[in-house]
């Protein structure tokens, strides 16, 4: 697989090797109990808010709306740039899925809540694509971004990246929110609500 590297030793991949990946299995460890807390805690903030309007920006095959569960009836926008990931899930109901590219996406309107789940790092602009992201929030509604915290013995150049976006985020007007999600075992994550015209 051919992969290049950019942000330290963050590798980013092509459309390709993202379609070969989803259709190996790669990523099917998403879906695993191991990832419940991030998932929990972006569907508890999405649900505490009412947020009738989701877009969720990397969503691989839709895991974050299967937690959401039956509470959530609202319109759910997944984009994702494998169309092997849109289509091992398929259309459903009140759903609207689409392959395009995080930086250019093809929509129109504003959405209660923005996700960006585990996909700025893989991004050529990671820091302007968050920031840019906000103009597709809605007032009073929450930009939310989860970011895994890996040992910085491990991924160096990645951990790099993440202590950079971290700092970026806290800084962004209505950053009212931000929070550590662990899980067993030894799995963290930094989830950042950043709140459209400032609400806490």
């Amino acid at each position: 697989m051919s992969t290049r590297t950019t942000h330290g030793q963050v590798p980013v991949y092509s459309r390709d090797d993202w379609e070969r990946q989803y259709r190996s299995g790669r990523w099917d460890y998403l879906t695993e109990p191991a990832e419940d807390a991030r998932y929990t805690a972006l569907a508890d903030r999405i649900l505490a808010n009412g947020a009738r309007d989701v877009l969720d920006v990397g969503c691989g095959t839709g895991t974050l709306r299967d937690r959401l569960g039956p509470r959530f009836d609202g319109r759910y926008v997944g984009v994702d740039w494998s169309r092997d990931a849109l289509a091992a899930r398929g259309r459903r109901p009140g759903e609207l899925l689409l392959c395009a590219d995080a930086s250019r996406l093809p929509l129109r309107g504003r959405f209660d809540a923005v996700v960006l789940s585990e996909v700025l790092y893989y991004l050529d602009d990671p820091v302007d694509t968050a920031v840019g992201m906000l103009d597709r929030v809605a007032s009073g509604g929450e930009l939310l971004i989860s970011l895994y915290l890996p040992p910085p013995e491990r991924h160096p150049g990645w951990h790099a990246l993440i202590a950079e976006l971290d700092t970026r985020l806290r800084e962004l007007p209505g950053a009212a929110a931000h929070q550590v999600v662990t899980a067993t075992p030894g799995r963290r994550w930094a989830l950042h609500a950043v709140t459209r015209g400032g609400r806490a």
